[in-house]
């Protein structure tokens, strides 16, 4: 029996192709960034916008999981993303 989220979990941990990867998206990318997130440290989601074209950037004060610890400033980020 295949365990779907540990599956999923290790292909996202063992990922490392994303700075490699970001130079070919060509549309705005909003980068929503937990200040206080220990999965995807800042530093690291930083590090991956900087390779953006079209990087926008939004740090909201919670850890990984933005939209159940601060669901307005992701919801506000969100809206004037799409309005830009």
């Amino acid at each position: 029996r295949v365990n779907v989220f540990f599956t999923g979990f290790k292909a996202c941990d063992s990922y490392a192709g994303g700075e490699q990867a970001m130079p070919a998206v060509h549309c705005p990318t909003l980068f929503l960034i937990g200040r206080h997130d220990q999965m995807t440290p800042p530093k690291s989601a930083r590090a991956l916008a900087g390779h953006a074209r079209l990087a926008n950037l939004v740090e909201v004060n919670a850890g990984h999981s933005l939209m159940t610890e601060a669901p307005d400033e992701v919801l506000f980020a969100l809206r004037d993303f799409l309005r830009n």
